[in-house]
């Protein structure tokens, strides 16, 4: 077997730190147009196979944009950044369903390219092309990503940290380092604003001094207390809305863990045992795929502790990899063991996308070109059928399953009506829709006008909307009959005087097969001082509705 002829990117020079020194580019390296070429399919094909397939936004989508367009520094669940970025984007893109799609891709891609660029300070410029491409066989980075939401947005910061991390202790340049601390700082902090989670991997690099004694030294100098201080004052804004919104976001996740603290007072012993292993098998779906992907690369699964050829890292990158891949995870098992909790499995994310090229610098390793060519070709094949996956989900599964999927929701047809219905009877644009979350959702997304959203009418996790105003000024309240039946919760009608049931709307969902109608129930509060009608209003296509008079 003939061998690929590589540049070596792991020798040279010792920095100031004992640590390997960034090796210089080489312009004309073939493989940077491979990795591009890759990247941009990638997105080419996802964003395609949401916008055919997907011509209702998402429940997560849904929820950021209307989030975002209330512009807090926090909401009920999660910190503010992705919930911003989603109403920045629909209102910028002139409410294109395509630009949301894109930007859910772009995550993938800076994630593909923070793992690229590291992988090419430690491997071979074509195992760095495999690192990146056996990701297609995590479905968190594929199957996973037609959405936009906290856990979607965290994953390209976390990628960048543990990029310029590594930049910043290894470049020899005293400015280099500042630099690459600060940027480090911005992108930890940008990752806190998306989820909390991202603490995990700041405790995973707090032990680097510890676990790499070389690094030691740089606590000596400013850059790691700018990345602090840095990362600090970007979230800092938030800790103040969560001291002024007690901590309802804290609150929400100890809901979503499952906290057991009660349960450990009480005996429940078990559980400290059981949720690391449910939380470490969670992950087998996502790290067991690339793993086979690499199986051709690796010559042996024993740790490769020689430096003696191009393809073989330094013990520095070995270690630092070990503490960036297996440190999140070893603190998330010890929460979990000592905490008693459970693990939310799509809380790991973020933890594999450097498994691919931990894998490369730990183990030994072949770099043989067909086998290299196998793995690129397995791996594209790979997210191809993740890619197949998706559409056949969305495309085909209305029909199968015979319900509606929230992808399918006529959301831009039901927004249309509602909105007429309120300006036949009342002259003026609607201001406020509340009830069932997404249907709501929908209504102020999908609406010409600002619209506020008064999901779920919970005062506490609509906090730009209150009764009061609802009383008031009036509304709409809108449920998907389909999960709340036909009559909604007894106090959305009596809580509100001038609240009356109105006839459902029915329209067709948008399914690429099948014949699924969406049936929602609506209530029209009408404005304090304004009469209810008397009037049946029938089910018919908003273009057919005659002026109420």
């Amino acid at each position: 077997m003939s061998t690929l002829l590589l540049p070596n990117t792991t020798e040279g020079s010792m920095s100031t730190l004992d640590l390997p020194t960034v090796p210089a580019t080489n312009t004309a390296d073939p493989t940077v147009k491979v990795f591009w070429a890759i990247a941009i399919g990638h997105l080419l094909l996802w964003v395609l196979i949401c916008v055919v397939t997907q011509p209702n936004l998402p429940l997560d989508m849904v929820e950021m944009i209307y989030w975002g367009q209330q512009w807090q520094w926090g909401y009920h669940k999660h910190p503010p950044l992705p919930a911003w970025t989603a109403a920045a984007v629909w209102e910028f893109s002139g409410n294109q369903p395509w630009a949301m799609y894109l930007t859910a891709q772009c995550t993938i891609v800076a994630t593909f390219w923070a793992v690229w660029k590291l992988a090419r300070e430690i491997v071979s410029p074509w195992l760095a092309i495999c690192s990146v491409t056996v990701m297609e066989g995590c479905y968190y980075c594929s199957y996973m990503v037609n959405d936009i939401n906290n856990t979607i947005m965290t994953r390209p910061m976390w990628a960048l940290a543990i990029l310029f991390m590594y930049w910043a202790l290894v470049r020899q340049k005293q400015s280099q380092r500042t630099l690459y601390w600060c940027l480090t700082g911005v992108v930890i902090g940008i990752g806190m604003l998306c989820k909390y989670y991202m603490a995990v991997l700041v405790i995973a690099f707090l032990a680097i001094p510890i676990l790499i004694p070389n690094t030691r030294r740089t606590l000596k100098t400013a850059g790691p207390w700018l990345m602090a201080m840095i990362s600090i004052g970007i979230f800092l804004p938030h800790v103040i809305w969560m001291v002024d919104n007690d901590f309802i976001t804290i609150q929400y996740v100890l809901n979503r863990s499952d906290d057991a603290a009660a349960d450990s007072v009480a005996g429940n012993v078990l559980k400290h045992f059981t949720s690391p292993v449910s939380f470490l098998l969670s992950q087998m779906g996502a790290v067991l795929p690339v793993l086979l992907l690499m199986w051709p690369l690796v010559k042996s699964w024993k740790l490769n502790r020689s430096s003696n050829t191009p393809t073989v890292s330094s013990s520095f990158d070995r270690k630092y990899l070990a503490v960036v891949v297996l440190g999140p995870v070893v603190v998330y098992l010890v929460v979990s063991a000592v905490w008693g909790a459970s693990i939310r499995s799509m809380w790991g994310g973020p933890l594999f996308s450097f498994l691919g090229l931990f894998v490369l610098a730990t183990f030994l390793v072949q770099e043989h070109a067909d086998k290299v060519r196998a793995v690129i070709r397995s791996s594209l094949i790979v997210g191809g059928v993740m890619a197949l996956a998706l559409f056949v989900r969305n495309g085909f599964g209305p029909a199968v399953r015979g319900e509606l999927s929230k992808v399918h929701f006529p959301g831009a047809d039901v927004t249309r009506e509602v909105n007429q219905r309120w300006q036949q009877l009342h002259g003026d644009q609607l201001r406020i829709v509340g009830g069932q979350m997404f249907v709501a959702g929908c209504v102020g997304v999908y609406s010409d006008n600002q619209v506020d959203v008064f999901g779920g009418l919970a005062a506490e996790e609509n906090p730009w909307v209150s009764d009061l105003q609802m009383a008031h000024r009036g509304g709409m309240i809108v449920w998907d009959k389909d999960e709340f039946g036909d009559a909604p919760p007894q106090d959305w009608l009596t809580r509100y005087p001038t609240a009356e049931l109105m006839e459902p709307i029915v329209c067709k969902t948008r399914a690429l097969t099948g014949d699924v109608n969406a049936e929602v129930g609506v209530i029209i509060v009408h404005p304090a001082g304004a009469s209810k009608s008397t009037e049946v209003w029938a089910s018919k296509p908003a273009s057919s509705i005659n002026k109420h008079r």
